[in-house]
């Protein structure tokens, strides 16, 4: 047989070494690969992921205080729960890209081996290449014409022809010029394809993957039957190596450990492709490939012996058994990186049953030829290869024949199973082009063919089931995906495809459903910390709180430190009022970074009313929230704002206006106006949640009741009333108690004990108590039994309704009370009314005597009262002394504001004074003293429009306030909008006697008159 001319050895080493060096990196790359992505890609494939559960929890966010009496602002919590879920399967095209750059390296090796082997292997090689360029079927990519097929033929001329011409006329052209060549018409030809595909690349190269499949299996399985026997002559290699017959085991060692080890891969083959080595630890037959690539790589020297005729040189036959390895590690990464399970199968069941004939035969060839020698403890593995008896080739005729004979048994099911991964890999790509034209359902259908197709070849495999499970999820067909899902397990257990079944057993109902799946997942994956944890979870909606613990304990064993587990842990604490081990947990994660664990602990500190905050700022102004994100950052901003801290008011306008954010919209709304509310806006937060509040749902019950209290709190009870009792009338359940104070606070008694008296008492036990001191006080004899009843109830009646008592009786009501802490509450609602009848000495009289420090702790009320009693005197040092001296805390601090201003008025500086009333009219119009002097200053500076405009603020927010109407109704006069005053006038009469408001409408006439007069025409 003719061999093509080359060099020398020596000559010709210089040239193979470094595209060799070059070959061996590109296939410890893709080796390195493959255990990358035997470790990885089932997490990429199909990732596990938290399923968070928020569950409502009411907590409390504050108090307003009517007396002794504290009534509750309850806002939600949220209790963060978490269960695992499967997302994808994720398609990957990057995995495709990897594969298709692969398989241009080794192409561009494999033709310049070719070309330079003799003629029977130049041919036989270039079939295999244009079977891999028909089989990729790229000229459905479009590069030309879909129904034409230009592309292979310019391909089949482009690498056949320089092929042909090398191996034909230049076979003396070194190796690196060929490589060089065949690298620029690869490369030329794969960017042609990418570059002028219909496509996007992702789907050129799931294209190309997908119609890889065959090739590859090819690919291979002619590595593998390459290899078949080197475990058994490795094993020949470790018994007869040794450099001295002493150190040599002989035949029957050897025997022993072969027949052990073609044991092991019939027990494989008999067991349906499963062996236990030891508990937990199953054999891979892909374990087993690699040393046999490494043997077979190593003896391919010592191997020359059988291929030498066909293949002279060992430098080609070396880069024929690199592209080989090349393409079989591309082969199985992509199969693994996409977890295309009938093609891993196969692999396995093809190599088990490979090296079981094949290393059979092999055995029987060792012991026909070299049976005496080992018995001699010769080294025989350095003339294995040289027979005497029974020739190579027939040892593989043998095993050949021995395989098909078995893959006949089964009607060559390896087959089926190499097409059902082409199938799947068609999907794949069917199911990418649906993602790119969501709107065409014609690819998505193709998609679910090829899916059905694979399952039809290849029963319930899990690639297949997993590929139709996620269209009929995209398209909402929940019992479709769980058929789907249920006949996958029946092939085998998964713990992934188990937590994906159980996910979608969400309903209440579903409860023995979900616990039968996790149940019997537990059975094959009884280390699973997911399914165990979401036993616990499951049962954690029972009675059954010892399985609780029990799957609890499980899972963490499993996974310590797990923060979903943790978290689910915290939750569970809190909702069974654990609170010692609750807190000891909380302790122990403070500094986790974990938004379900941190969100729990901060509603834990919630609940026990204690300061919490994050380590670390919750969410940022550009990001989308998750629902544990999101909880965690309600719960941060909600602490914050309690301490009055505006440090994440910036941060809520910019998560409003995420579009991803668009299901948290009500509570970031919630969480701006508290945040504003205490933090000192109190009418921007008023102004915040009234969108919330419009409507007749509960949603909007709940807002209208804590604009009522927060309204309540300010000291306008008029207002609250309304609101209350419209959240009360949209079925807010704890708005009763509220309205019902409300409307005793603005003298409508009657209104309010008919409400208290419905507000029962098995409902709420707390709430029902405070109702039935109400109704105590709110009894219409109370005054005559003043004397008789308790301080406490004394109390409560000079707090609700001691304006109600003669202008001689307001003082010493609270002075008849002996207990001093309930003596300061009473003496503190009587003064303010005491000071509106003109009681100025005799508040002053009663401030010298009971009256705190002003320095001291809870002196700001009394502060307050003092500065009004310096304003009415003009005490104008003794005022200066208190906004710099006294305590002001609060919303006592706008009435600090107010003193400054008249301080200011009064020291005749008006620039500074017109400065300090705008921003009392800004941000508290509900200090109606402050406003009423503004009013005045401003008339006074004869800016009788802003004036106006002053105190038509102040009734637009507190439309009940007597000084607010008086004073307006007043400053119309000047500015001319009597008609303005006409519906203020007539809610004044309302809210007054008839005698005061007769007087008062006596002014208004006169002051009106006067005005008319001046400004009549002289003529």
């Amino acid at each position: 047989m003719s061999v093509p001319f080359l060099p020398a050895a020596s000559a010709r080493s210089a040239w193979w070494r470094g595209p060799l060096v070059f070959l061996a990196l590109c296939v410890t790359l893709s080796v390195a690969l493959i255990g990358w992505q035997y470790a990885t890609a089932d997490d990429v494939v199909l990732p596990l992921r938290p399923v968070v559960q928020l569950t409502p929890v009411p907590v409390m966010v504050s108090t307003v205080a009517v007396g002794l009496e504290k009534l509750p602002v309850q806002a939600n919590g949220y209790l963060v729960t978490q269960t695992f879920d499967v997302a994808g399967p994720f398609l990957q095209p990057n995995a495709a890209l990897a594969l298709m750059l692969l398989v241009g390296v080794a192409l561009v090796y494999f033709l310049a081996a070719i070309s330079s082997a003799t003629r029977l292997v130049f041919v036989a090689g270039m079939a295999l290449v244009i079977f891999l360029l028909m089989s990729l079927n790229a000229d459905l990519l479009g590069v030309f014409d879909v129904q034409k097929q230009y592309f292979l033929l310019l391909a089949l001329a482009l690498l056949g022809g320089p092929a042909y011409y090398f191996h034909a006329f230049r076979p003396h052209v070194p190796l690196l010029p060929r490589l060089g060549v065949f690298a620029l018409l690869v490369g030329g030809l794969g960017a042609v394809l990418f570059l002028r595909s219909s496509g996007a690349p992702e789907v050129t190269a799931l294209h190309l993957g997908a119609f890889f499949t065959a090739s590859g299996a090819v690919a291979f399985a002619l590595l593998v039957l390459w290899v078949a026997f080197e475990n058994v002559h490795g094993l020949l290699w470790l018994n007869t190596q040794a450099d001295t017959p002493a150190g040599r085991y002989g035949l029957w060692p050897f025997l022993l450990v072969s027949t052990l080890y073609l044991g092991m891969l019939l027990l494989y083959y008999l067991n349906q492709s499963e062996v236990v080595l030891l508990p937990g630890l199953h054999l891979d037959p892909y374990v087993l490939l690699i040393p046999a690539i490494v043997v077979g790589g190593l003896g391919l020297r010592r191997r020359a012996a059988t291929y030498q005729e066909w293949v002279p040189y060992p430098e080609t036959v070396m880069i024929l058994y690199g592209v080989l390895v090349l393409l079989a590690a591309a082969v199985l990464g992509y199969a693994l990186a996409t977890a295309n399970d009938p093609m891993l199968q196969a692999g396995r069941d093809f190599t088990v049953l490979a090296f079981l004939c094949v290393g059979a035969a092999f055995l029987l060839y060792v012991l026909l030829n070299f049976a005496p020698l080992l018995r001699q403890k010769l080294p025989v593995y350095r003339v294995v290869f040289e027979p005497r008896r029974f020739p190579f080739y027939a040892m593989y005729i043998l095993g050949l024949s021995a395989l098909l004979v078995v893959a006949q048994r089964s009607s060559f099911f390896l087959l089926d199973q190499v097409q059902a991964a082409s199938f799947n890999n068609l999907g794949d790509l069917a199911r990418l082009e649906s993602e790119y034209a969501p709107d065409d359902m014609a690819q998505a259908l193709l998609a679910e063919r090829y899916y059905a197709e694979s399952d039809a070849l290849d029963r319930h495999n899990h690639k297949a089931s997993l590929g139709r499970a996620a269209l009929y999820r995209f398209r909402l067909q929940r019992q479709n995906e769980i058929n789907i899902l249920r006949r996958a397990l029946a092939r085998r257990p998964s713990e992934k495809i188990s937590l994906r079944l159980a996910a979608l057993y969400n309903e209440p109902t579903d409860f023995f459903d979900r616990l039968a799946v996790l149940r019997e997942a537990l059975k094959a994956s009884p280390n699973s910390a997911a399914l165990n944890g979401d036993l616990a979870q499951l049962y954690s909606r029972s009675t059954l709180t010892d399985s609780v613990e029990f799957y609890q304990a499980r899972a963490e064993a499993a996974s310590s430190g797990n923060t979903v587990l943790q978290a689910n842990k915290l939750a569970y604490f809190i909702r069974q009022q654990q609170w010692p081990q609750a807190q000891e947990l909380a302790q122990a994660s403070t500094t986790s970074p974990d938004d379900a664990l941190q969100s729990n602990r901060l509603l834990l500190a919630r609940l026990a009313n204690e300061r919490a905050s994050s380590a670390t700022t919750p969410a940022y102004p550009d990001s989308t929230l998750t629902p544990a994100g999101f909880a965690r950052l309600y719960h941060e901003a909600l602490g914050r704002a309690l301490q009055r801290d505006t440090t994440l008011l910036p941060l809520l306008p910019a998560l409003l206006a995420h579009p991803a954010n668009e299901g948290y919209h009500d509570q970031l709304v919630f969480l701006k106006a508290i945040t504003q509310q205490y933090g000192g806006q109190l009418v921007a937060a008023q102004g915040t949640l009234a969108p919330l509040a419009i409507g007749s749902g509960a949603g909007a019950a709940y807002y209208q009741q804590l604009q009522g209290l927060w309204l309540l709190q300010q000291g306008l009870p008029a207002p609250a009333a309304s609101r209350l009792q419209e959240a009360r009338e949209n079925g807010a359940p704890t708005a009763a108690l509220p309205t019902a104070y409300a409307l005793a606070l603005t003298g409508q008694p009657d209104s309010a004990r008919q409400i208290a008296r419905r507000i029962p008492l098995n409902a709420d036990p707390a709430a029902g108590l405070v109702a039935q001191r109400l109704l105590a006080i709110l009894e219409p004899d109370f005054r005559g039994r003043f004397a008789q009843v308790s301080d406490s109830l004394r109390t409560q009646f000079l707090a609700v309704r001691g304006d109600e008592l003669p202008a001689t009786d307001l003082l010493p009501s609270a002075a008849t009370i002996t207990t001093p802490a309930l003596r300061t509450t009473a003496s503190l609602a009587q003064l303010p009314r005491a000071l509106q009848q003109g009681q100025t000495a005799a508040v002053q009289q009663t401030l010298q005597q009971v009256a705190p420090p002003v320095r001291a702790a809870g002196a700001s009320p009394w502060n307050v009262i003092w500065g009004e009693v310096y304003v009415r005197t003009q005490q104008w040092p003794a005022l200066q002394q208190l906004v710099q001296q006294g305590r002001f805390e609060g919303f006592d601090q706008f009435q600090q504001l107010y003193f400054r201003a008249a301080l200011a008025d009064a020291n005749k500086q008006p620039q500074k004074a017109t400065e300090l009333y705008a921003q009392l009219t800004q941000q508290a119009p509900f200090v109606e003293n402050g406003l009423v002097a503004a009013a005045d200053f401003y008339t006074r500076q004869r800016d009788y429009n802003l004036a106006y405009n002053t105190l038509l603020r102040g009734i637009e927010y507190n439309p009940a306030s007597i000084p607010l109407l008086k004073a307006y109704i007043l400053a119309s006069i000047p500015v001319g909008l009597t008609e303005y005053a006409q519906s203020p006038l007539y809610r004044l009469g309302t809210l007054l006697s008839p005698a005061d408001y007769a007087t008062f409408r006596t002014e208004y006439e006169t002051r009106r008159a006067a005005r008319a007069t001046t400004a009549a025409p002289w003529n």
